[in-house]
């Protein structure tokens, strides 16, 4: 008879509009990897992952081409399938957020970094790209030209100086303390974490949810990789714009730890499920 696909939550948030996430299948084979720890790869269940390709030479084909570039490596043990496993420099790669502990474990050296710059109307493309250079950098915006971070961003400015000369618009500065704000009231200044803390509470909605029905029926391989990509792509959206602060500096209504927690558990669950 017809199988249907299983009808998993769909993560939403009505007062959030978020832009489609859309990766390249190479990026999104990357991510899978790391989200499920690899935990899916044993007994040669790589061709899982064939499920983000078109047809099975595509798959094999961006196999070959992440292979090349020093991303991924191939084994094959008793003529198996072969099984896939990140390398160092793919880790190393991966968005801050698939490992944000190293982020929120850091300690602070009670120094801010803090951006200003004046670039003139006629520049605005300039503009925009430098604004998105610091967002990338998860800098905290208190004004439309000044943001603010609380890591040490120098050696990355030097980078972009080299590249764009931003010295000639803008100056970085180190402080103590900024504009006379306790560190509470600048991380609350900086960053909208009510924001935040709302697309939070829904990932968390939606992969409790999925959880929940995962541990209570016995899914087929197809849709439990339809469920991790359904959670690849939600655990995105939740944590791009998490300025992953050290723990010192989460507010008390944080729960960016509890979504990480949530993502983990339910890419474990589903690697459970296959074995």
């Amino acid at each position: 008879g017809i199988i249907h696909p299983m009808n998993w939550s769909v993560f939403h948030h009505p007062d959030i509009s978020l832009p489609v996430i859309r990766r390249k299948a190479g990026r999104e084979l990357i991510t899978l990897l790391a989200g499920t720890t690899e935990l899916l790869l044993s007994g040669g269940r790589s061709t899982l992952y064939a499920g983000c390709y078109p047809n099975t030479q595509a798959f094999q084909a961006s196999v070959a081409r992440l292979r090349k570039q020093g991303l991924i490596t191939v084994s094959k043990t008793n003529g198996s399938l072969p099984e896939l496993k990140l390398t160092h420099s793919a880790i190393s790669s991966l968005p801050p957020y698939y490992t944000p502990e190293k982020f929120w474990n850091k300690r602070w050296n009670k120094w801010w970094y803090i951006l200003m710059f004046d670039v003139p109307e006629k520049d605005r493309s300039y503009r925009d790209t430098l604004r998105k250079f610091l967002k990338e950098m998860r800098c905290g915006c208190l004004q439309k030209s000044v943001w603010v971070t609380p890591a040490d961003i120098r050696p990355d400015y030097e980078d972009l100086n080299r590249a764009a000369a931003v010295d000639s618009v803008a100056f970085l500065f180190e402080s103590r303390t900024v504009l006379g704000f306790g560190d509470q009231s600048v991380v609350r200044e900086a960053w909208d974490f009510n924001k935040l803390n709302k697309i939070h509470e829904s990932y968390i909605r939606f992969a409790e949810e999925n959880l929940s029905r995962l541990k209570n029926i016995n899914p087929t391989e197809e849709e439990v990789l339809q469920l991790l990509r359904m959670d690849n792509q939600a655990y995105t959206q939740a944590m791009c714009a998490d300025p992953l602060l050290p723990k010192e500096l989460h507010p008390k209504e944080y729960i960016g730890t509890l979504v990480f927690q949530t993502h983990f558990e339910l890419c474990h669950q589903a690697a459970k499920k296959l074995r």
